[in-house]
């Protein structure tokens, strides 16, 4: 789906453009260890087969210390939509496979928390028409582009949610020297740390006491983890400004991962560029639904349980 099939169009939930043409041809990213994973599956295809919609199956790939390099590049695919249906690791990789191409990604939530899914598993015959009807509205998703410079050695990388700096098998704390554009901001005693997007906002860097960031902010977080100094808290900077990052001298080794996967073993002699990425991510959501809504669900803001009386209580 191009552009200029969009209406340049504000959705009620203020997610973004709404999409104006009908599904033809989709690429379905599935991870079948999910419980319901099958009954999941045979109900999209029945969706799917009944408005004869043209379907290609890829499956999720298992964890592994070199998942990052064995992601196929799927970019060349024309398609219309991509249906990731699991969690969101599993639209982490879709996002993955297919970023810089422009194709929406709709997630179907199989797994846990499901923060960028859209459609519950056990409602894809209610919302499949609907979706293939392209009623639904895109949500363009803040990445990360990052570059590893070890003496001649260069590695680059990308992440939609977030770019991880840990001590992994290390048993000591880590220094990292980090700089804010051209403006030194701290020099850290830590576990490690995270530059997370607004739509990793509500990730690693949520457990390790950052900040929710709203999808539609132009920014970026810097929150460390476990760190040795207590007034070290997390530092939200404007996404168009470079942050580069380095092991202190005295540090010992430390591993980068792009969401939650290894890039490159660190050194003191490797400098890491940390950027905004060109290929933003078309994340497809249905009209009705509103981040703060999703907050409120996931995170049990309710408050449901202070309200209901207890057993015995008048």
């Amino acid at each position: 789906m191009s552009s200029r099939n969009l209406k340049n169009v504000k959705s009620a939930a203020g997610f973004g453009n709404v999409a104006s043409v009908k599904i033809s041809k989709v690429i379905i990213v599935i991870n079948r260890t999910k419980p319901h994973a099958r009954q999941t599956a045979s109900a999209l295809k029945a969706s799917l087969d009944r408005d004869k919609v043209r379907q290609e199956w890829i499956e999720t790939l298992p964890p592994h210390k070199n998942l990052y390099g064995k992601m196929a590049d799927l970019r060349d695919r024309k398609v219309d939509l991509v249906l990731a249906v699991g969690g969101d690791g599993t639209l982490l990789q879709a996002a993955h496979r297919f970023r810089g191409s422009g194709v929406p990604i709709l997630g179907i939530n199989i797994g846990y928390l499901g923060f960028i899914t859209s459609v519950r598993g056990d409602r894809v015959r209610q919302d499949m028409k609907r979706v293939l009807n392209a009623e639904f509205v895109i949500s363009q998703r803040t990445a990360l582009a990052l570059e590893i410079q070890t003496g001649r050695k260069t590695v680059a990388g990308w992440a939609l949610n977030d770019a991880l700096i840990t001590r992994g098998g290390n048993p000591n704390l880590i220094g990292i020297n980090a700089r804010i554009g051209e403006r030194r901001l701290t020099s850290y005693r830590c576990d490690g740390l995270i530059i997370a997007t607004p739509t990793g906002s509500t990730a690693y860097s949520l457990a390790a006491g950052g900040p929710i960031i709203s999808p539609e902010c132009n920014v970026l977080t810097v929150t460390p983890i476990c760190p040795q100094s207590l007034t070290n808290r997390s530092v939200v900077v404007n996404s168009t400004e470079p942050i580069e990052l380095q092991l202190d001298a005295t540090s010992g080794p430390a591993e980068l991962q792009v969401d939650g996967m290894k890039l490159a073993r660190l050194t003191p002699a490797s400098t890491i560029a940390v950027k905004t990425s060109a290929d933003s991510v078309p994340i497809a959501f249905l009209p009705e639904i509103n981040y703060y809504d999703v907050l409120a669900e996931k995170l049990k803001w309710r408050g449901d349980s202070l309200s209901k009386r207890k057993y015995g209580q008048s």
